[in-house]
């Protein structure tokens, strides 16, 4: 069977016309050996035999008269004569009945003998004499051989001659024959030629099929795909085309060509001529004859291989949509609980507190905490909801600045201590190796992304120790800070750990039941982690606890100086020290433009106990009319206002000339709002709900009493640490104050004059005199500069000098007495020194 199907292909892929002209050829040569076989045709060998024959019986009959006559010299001449008349005949020889040669005629023996064993079957002839009745003996005459013997004489036949010159010829004359009919009969031939060249412009492959599914008809898109022309695909099979599957018995074509009315967007593939699995729609349609009966199929293959990728990744994406969306549904979930439970702390006490169910001043005091705290922890929720909306949306703020990396992570890990302490767990900071002083990063993203795995190891651990361990890690020009978050808490399984860092997932949804949490933290941070140019790494044994690994590019080390672990210890020993100082806002009017009374009642308290005067407009037309008729240090403007809203009031003030700052008061802090209030006008942005300290650092830098950092964020503030409360001593640090500003800037001037034996002296005071004057914080920075200036090192000069700069514009003079002031409450803001 698989021969024959070889055999099949081979013939399949003979053009048309050439097996036509061989078909027509044998059908020739069966007529002409039928011709043969029935005499029809001349044979001119049966002619030649048969002339023989009457000659070797007209001699017989002679010879038998001789004999009779006792005339054998009459016979010799006889014999002789023929001989000499028909050059066929070789010899002859006359034999009695018993065998023996009577007499001989011709050729010698040995020339007869060569005859004979060259001569086929009718070479010689042997006919009987007759004396009387009695048979007398008989005469053999033997002619030259009428062809070569063997095959070479089967082949020199003439009938075979005949036949190959009736073959040949034939062969030629069809051939051209059936060329002209052929480009009469091909349909490609009888449409237009306007026709074709709209058919092959065509997007999608077209076949036409005869009733045997041969294709008669195929244009240029179709024979592309195949990578045939379309006069090869002549004939050929619609079911040899490379189809990708097998075809079945009902193919749309066979519907078609069997009276149907022809299927439509049958999905069918195919190898192209580059081997590529491509998908088509397939319409077919019946082709009518004159009188209505089939003659075949129209059909038309439109690519949709595109398409059905398009469809696959479509209904990928879709996929990874509905699985987002759950994950989505079960951090609703999560947040029904996680916020429902401060609030239901919040709303019950703050009930009891309204109806005065508190027994005394210390459960008053107890309840009042219980609130604050819940509403700080339902803050955290809604950060982490509003920082993921900024990490999707591609709109993560870092800003890179110089900052301690002891220090910063000494302040996490002192705030989070407290919560260690509350759950008996041990909480461990140092270091290994050397500590850069200074490094290059976004130190509140960076303490955001610690503070997370840190409260995340705290989470998670029952009992035990949280370890924080940081290292500088070389890598050429800029090494990086790696920190590694060790706890012994409950630890997670290999098959957690890929799921913990998508957003709104956790490890497993116990986890959830029993530690609570968004899911977002660990999301957060290492998209946090990515910005700073690091990333975060674990490695966990269920059980037995984790380790995170935080790191982040440190930036340029050049001329930073790289301390012991033991002076990185008394860096963080300074770090965790918390100052205090005093803000205050005597006499700095202020416009409130805010709706809800509540939020006008809260922010009047919090500035107007730090000494502001505060008046206030309900909506934005009212806050226009108060703005443009008073003079006033700033606004705070609340975005969402009836009559005319925060964003068009302030673009109307700035229409109308008025350049004092415009904070922004909204509970919109998504992504993108704090860019919207700026772009409307705004000078800096606060989102609710307020915190007390930060509305009082901002509106004291916003008026002028504090300096602003170079990222719009307050700095820590500088105090003496000496007893201020003291007159003497407060007149001894104001006195120091006042000489230290001097004395910077004739360091500045000192240095822009290349004087630096002026200006190591000049440095050497403020390093004597800072740590005795309560502000121990210049004492390093004034050392350094003053051995810069002495060993001529002009690169460190310009960094300790800026240094210092900052450092003195962040002194604040000592607080004033609280008898002296004019409300009661002061508010006193606690700042990381």
């Amino acid at each position: 069977m698989s021969i024959m199907n070889e055999l099949k292909s081979v013939t399949d892929r003979v053009p048309a016309r050439v097996r036509i002209v061989f078909g027509q050829i044998l059908l020739l040569i069966a007529v002409l050996l039928l011709a043969v076989a029935l005499g029809v045709v001349p044979n001119e060998r049966r002619a030649v035999l048969a002339g023989r024959s009457k000659l070797c019986e007209a001699v017989a009959v002679q010879c038998s008269a001789c004999l009779e006559r006792h005339q054998v010299d009459a016979l010799r001449g006889s014999f002789e004569a023929m001989l000499r008349r028909d050059e066929d005949v070789r010899s002859a020889d006359l034999r009695c009945a018993n065998g023996t040669i009577v007499a001989r005629f011709g050729e010698d023996a040995a020339d007869r003998n060569s005859a004979s064993s060259g001569a086929n079957a009718d070479s010689a002839i042997v006919v009987p004499i007759w004396s009387g009745e009695r048979r007398w003996g008989s005469l053999e005459i033997r002619y030259r051989p009428l062809g070569p013997a063997g095959l070479m004489g089967w082949v020199v036949q003439p009938q075979l001659r005949l036949i190959g010159f009736v073959a040949g010829l034939c062969l030629l004359l069809y051939m051209v024959y059936l060329r002209k009919m052929l480009q009469h009969l091909d349909p490609s031939k009888a449409i237009p030629p306007r026709v074709r060249t709209a058919l092959d412009t065509l997007a999608e492959g077209l076949v036409v099929l005869d009733s045997s599914q041969r294709i008669v008809l195929a244009n240029q898109a179709f024979a592309a795909i195949v990578g045939r022309s379309p006069e090869q695909l002549m004939g050929l099979h619609v079911a040899q085309l490379p189809w990708e599957q097998s075809l079945a018995p009902a193919t749309p074509w066979t519907d078609a060509i069997s009276g149907g009315a022809g299927p439509r967007g049958v999905i069918m593939r195919m190898r192209d001529a580059q081997s590529v699995v491509r998908t088509f729609s397939v319409n077919c349609s019946p082709v009518l004859g004159e009188k209505e009966e089939c003659r075949g199929a129209l059909i038309s293959l439109d690519d949709v291989t595109q398409l059905e990728q398009n469809e696959a990744a479509l209904r990928k994406s879709k996929d990874e949509a509905d699985a987002a969306n759950r994950a989505k549904s079960d951090f609703l979930a999560r947040m029904s609980h996680e916020i429902r439970t401060p609030m239901n702390a919040i709303l019950g006490f703050a009930d009891i507190l309204r109806r005065g169910y508190e027994q005394d001043e210390a459960e008053r005091l107890e309840y009042i905490e219980t609130i604050h705290s819940s509403g700080q922890h339902l803050l955290e929720l809604i950060n982490d909801i509003l920082d993921l909306s900024k990490i999707e949306a591609g709109k993560i703020g870092v800003e890179t600045c110089r900052c301690s990396p002891a220090k910063l992570i000494a302040e996490v890990a002192s705030v989070m201590s407290v919560r260690a302490e509350q759950k008996g767990i041990a909480l461990d900071a140092r270091w290994e190796g050397g500590v850069p002083e200074t490094i290059e990063t976004d130190p509140t993203r960076l303490r955001q992304a610690l503070t997370n795995l840190i409260g995340n190891a705290i989470k998670f651990t029952e009992s035990g120790e949280v370890r924080v361990v940081a290292r500088l890690l070389p890598n050429g020009l800029r090494p990086t800070l790696a920190i590694d978050v060790v706890d012994s808490g409950i630890g997670m399984k290999p098959q957690m750990l890929p799921r913990i860092f998508e957003p709104f997932a956790q490890g497993d949804m116990s986890i959830t039941r029993r530690f609570g949490g968004t899911g977002l933290g660990l999301s957060i941070s290492k998209q946090i982690a990515g910005a700073l140019g690091g990333g975060i790494a674990v490695v966990s044994e269920f059980g037995r606890g984790s380790t995170f690994t935080l790191t982040v590019d440190a930036g340029s080390l050049l001329g930073v100086a790289i301390e012991d672990a033991a002076s990185a210890r008394q860096i963080r020993a300074a770090g965790s020290v918390v100052a205090q100082s005093t803000v205050r806002l005597d006499g700095v009017r202020i416009l409130l433009a805010e709706d809800g009374a509540s939020n006008r009642r809260l922010i009047s308290l919090m500035l107007g106990r730090a000494g502001a005067i505060l008046e206030s407009a309900e909506d934005g037309r009212a806050a226009v009319e108060m703005a443009m008729r008073s003079d006033y240090a700033l606004i705070l403007m609340d975005m969402q206002m009836p009559v005319m809203d925060g964003y068009t009031t302030a673009s109307v003030l700035r229409e109308r000339g008025l350049t004092i700052p415009i904070i922004a008061l909204t509970a919109h802090a998504m992504s993108g709002d704090e860019e919207k209030c700026r772009a409307a006008g705004c000078s800096g942005f606060l989102a609710k709900p307020i915190d007390m300290d930060v509305l009082l650092r901002t509106v004291a830098e916003a008026a002028g009493i504090l300096p602003t950092s170079s990222h719009g964020e307050m700095l820590p503030r500088l105090g003496s640490t000496l007893p201020t409360e003291d007159p003497e001593f407060r007149q001894i640090v104001d006195e120091f104050i006042e000489r230290l500003r001097s004395q910077v800037g004739a360091i500045a001037d000192a240095w822009s004059r290349g004087d630096l034996d002026e200006l190591a002296s000049l440095a050497h005071w403020v390093r004597g005199s800072g740590g005795t004057a309560g502000f121990g914080a210049l004492t390093e920075p004034a050392r350094r500069l003053e051995q810069a200036a002495r060993e001529k090192r002009l690169d460190e000069i310009a960094t300790a000098i800026s240094e210092l700069q900052d450092l003195t514009s962040r002194i604040v003079p000592p607080a004033v007495p609280r008898s002296t002031w004019p409300d009661a409450g002061p508010i006193t803001i606690g700042v990381a020194a």
